[in-house]
């Protein structure tokens, strides 16, 4: 068939659009001032490819590629769907003939990189086939051809023309159709190709489409997940989890050391007169014409894949730990700064702006990014955090981070640095049934007196709310009978100091509500209740938020409900209000949000976003009824649409959005307004009109209202800013009219007019 193919230039590969008030959103263009980030982890090497033309290295992870110089060790360039890739989870990559680096990924998208020209190309047949596992598992260069190994057979590509050459070999055999192939290797003019269900081979001058052409061997320990097949020495090698065998073309024979035939093999590969093998814990190699003297070539360690540069030296891929590469005659580990996970399960900024993300997953730990540089909390780096990786959520407050770990309790990291974990051997903090130590908070929020509280997924104390009282201190509330056997997540305080509490998981499911009337020692006058899901046509709450109008916003698999009155809620808990569900206007009617909703998260102008199970994120206006922009993987380079945590910093106006592909970022103007008028900047400035882009006003104090005026002063329009440090203005006049070319005044001022800036704008009429 005939593959589509797209040249696309880098500077407008991903433009997001965003919705101007006004302005009908089918005719805006993108907004190139707003600028997209992406935060993924590259240390976990999988596939190694080498440019042709230099001693640069390509390195393949599943958040993207890394080039790294190998003359000096320096980290050259981060690949992601920012900057080129259709998918972060590289699974392979490969350069060929012409130095074009091919590089295939978990979706089966092919990115084609020309390393010389810095253009790229892209195949997308694979990936809008019907297949159910596309994934790109190998290239194998041979003569004008790359031969593609997918989840359901193999591919034969011209590399001249890019067109595909036959249908897919998907029978190999006696295998099923579209059995997995995992590797391919050419060896005597014939094709082998391993598979999760053994091997396969076919003469290249045979109809590969046939069945009949292809030879099967599947004889433990090659009969299941063969993940290796590479030529040695005139001879085919394949492994697999259980051994490591040969075929001299004539039988298939165990490798003659017993220490690899029954090994679990990793990589393989011919460097020179030296074959090197990676098994479950070690680096080894063999010289050609003698298999048995095995020599270790690195320290123990569990390496994915093994490759060579263009001087026949060895690169190694470690598992999480980047490149391993010999320079100066000294090993060194290469990879890019990044968190130690892909994996953000909860996201949240400090007083600081520093961005802390959790990544619930046994060896993820925390991580910190402080604008440059990201830094990981794990037991190996910290162990003064507890015995477990697993964190879930990061609270911040008070100058404290709680770092809330399911199993091993909560962490906090005071200003002063100093770590402390606090668990039931050290504190009166509970365990669970039958495991008094295993400790499992799974939420927190600061009151409005900077007092820490804290929620419990399970508990063996019959408190599954707790406050902190002071070090090693921490006070627990006793379950009222509606909430006896709760899982208590999510936590958000209002400004009448209600927690306002997740129950998930076991009924009751809902959300739970609790005040103490400011005495913490006296449970007689504690106030509290809850909203059943089932109450609410829902079958499970995700996520609260207290916005800045004292609404408590949540979010459900149905879409999102507000209390707007929760005062009323502890006043009479029996008459609770009815929460309103959120519907956004649409065509001039007000529909019900339906989206399956996992978290919710308010900026500086009190705007509402939405993140979700399967559409990325909903950014709404501040009473939710005005859809302002979506992002999702069609419209934007957000790493994944399921998103598990939103965060917008009031210190630069990004927007951060949580998933378990990584983290992405996108500039907003969403910024805390400045607490004097110093010098308002607009840009662009010249200002070109008519534009769909409108204007940036920056500097402002908090709710400024603005004025545009000639120089002769008149005023041609004045409006109301949205509350922070940026306004925009769209060129229109009073009437509505597009303003005549020229210089203009903005002048900027408080509500009582106490305070005043000013700032110039030059305007070209196209």
């Amino acid at each position: 068939m005939k593959i589509k193919t797209f040249v696309v230039l880098i500077s407008v590969l991903f433009q997001t659009t965003f919705l101007l008030s006004g302005i009908n959103p089918e005719n805006v263009l993108p907004d190139n001032s707003r600028k997209w980030e992406i935060y993924t982890d590259m240390k976990n090497v999988i596939s190694i490819a080498m440019s042709r033309t230099s001693n640069t290295a390509f390195c393949a992870t599943d958040g993207g590629i890394f080039s790294v110089d190998l003359n000096n060790g320096n980290i050259l360039q981060k690949y992601t769907n920012l900057n080129g890739l259709i998918n972060n989870n590289v699974t392979t990559v490969a350069t060929d003939i012409y130095n074009r680096l091919w590089i295939g990924a978990s979706d089966g998208s092919i990115s084609i990189y020309d390393i010389d020209k810095k253009s790229w190309r892209y195949i997308y047949d694979i990936k809008n086939s019907n297949e159910s596992n596309k994934s790109i598992n190998d290239f194998m260069n041979y003569n004008n051809f790359i031969y593609v190994a997918t989840s359901y057979g193999i591919h034969k590509i011209s590399v001249t023309s890019f067109n595909f050459i036959d249908a897919p070999y998907s029978k190999l055999g006696t295998f099923s159709i579209n059995t997995k192939v995992t590797g391919l290797a050419f060896a005597r003019d014939t094709i082998f190709a391993s598979t999760v269900v053994g091997i396969a081979y076919a003469p290249l001058s045979s109809n590969l489409n046939s069945p009949l052409s292809w030879s099967n061997y599947n004889i433990d320990p090659l009969d299941e997940n063969v993940n290796v097949i590479e030529q040695f020495d005139n001879l085919i090698f394949a492994g697999s989890q259980d051994g490591f065998w040969y075929y001299n073309f004539a039988t298939w024979q165990p490798y003659p050391y017993s220490g690899l035939a029954t090994a679990y093999i990793r990589s393989a590969v011919e460097i020179g007169d030296r074959f090197f093998i990676s098994t479950i814990n070690e680096a080894v190699f063999v010289f050609r014409g003698n298999l048995i003297n095995l020599y270790q070539y690195y320290q123990p360690g569990i390496y994915n894949v093994i490759y060579k540069d263009n001087q026949n030296n060895p690169i190694l891929g470690e598992n999480e730990n980047g490149i391993i590469y010999q320079l100066n005659g000294q090993f060194q580990n290469y990879f890019p700064n990044g968190p130690n996970r892909n994996l953000f399960n909860y996201i949240t900024e400090d007083d600081k702006g520093n961005i802390w993300g959790a990544g619930a997953s046994s060896d993820a730990g925390f991580y910190k990014y402080d604008g440059k540089t990201w830094t990981s909390y794990t037991t190996a780096t910290h162990p003064e955090i507890g015995n477990s990786n697993n964190f879930t959520k990061i609270i911040c407050g008070n100058g404290n981070i709680w770092a809330i770990n399911f199993g091993s309790g909560p962490t906090i990291i005071r200003p002063d640095n100093t770590i402390k974990n606090y668990n039931p051997s050290n504190s009166n903090l509970p365990g669970i049934q039958n495991f008094p130590n295993f400790c499992v908070p799974n939420g927190g929020a600061y009151d409005n007196k900077g007092v820490f509280w804290i929620s419990f997924y399970q508990q063996n104390s019959d408190r599954s709310l707790y406050v902190y009282t002071g070090d090693s201190i921490f006070t627990g509330f006793a379950n009222p009978p509606i909430i006896s056997y709760a899982n208590l997540e999510e936590v958000a305080i209002d400004a009448y100091n209600t927690k306002w509490i997740v129950s998930g998981e076991l009924p009751p499911r809902g959300l739970y509500f609790f005040n103490e009337n400011n005495t913490l020692n006296e449970p007689g006058d504690d106030v509290y209740g809850i909203y059943q899901a089932s109450e609410l046509g829902v079958n499970d709450i995700s996520d609260v938020i207290v916005d800045k109008n004292n609404e408590v916003w949540f979010a459900t698999n149905n879409g999102v409900f507000i209390i707007n009155n929760p005062l009323a809620a502890i006043q009479n808990p029996q008459q609770k209000p009815t929460p309103i569900k959120l519907g956004i206007i649409s065509g001039g009617l007000k529909v019900p949000f339906t989206e399956n909703c996992r978290c919710i998260s308010i900026d500086i102008l009190n705007q509402k976003w939405i993140g979700t199970e399967l559409n990325g994120v909903f950014h709404l206006s501040e009473d939710g009824s005005t859809l302002i922009e979506q992002f999702n993987t069609t419209n934007s380079p957000i790493a994944d649409n399921r998103i598990n945590g939103i965060v917008i910093s009031p210190l630069t106006g990004k927007a951060y959005f949580a998933t378990l592909k990584g983290l992405s970022s996108i500039t907003t103007d969403a910024i805390k307004p400045v607490n004097e008028f110093d010098k308002i900047t607009c840009s662009p400035n010249p200002y070109l009109v008519p534009n769909y882009t409108a204007l940036k006003i920056d500097g402002l104090v908090e709710n400024s209202s603005v004025k545009i005026i000639t120089l002769n002063g008149e005023i041609i329009r004045e409006f109301d800013t949205p509350g922070g440090r940026i306004a925009t203005w769209d060129g229109l006049d009073l009437k509505g009219n597009i303003v005549s070319s020229g210089i203009y005044i903005v002048v900027a001022f408080n509500k009582d007019g106490s305070k005043v800036g000013k700032g110039k704008i030059a305007v070209v009429r196209k």
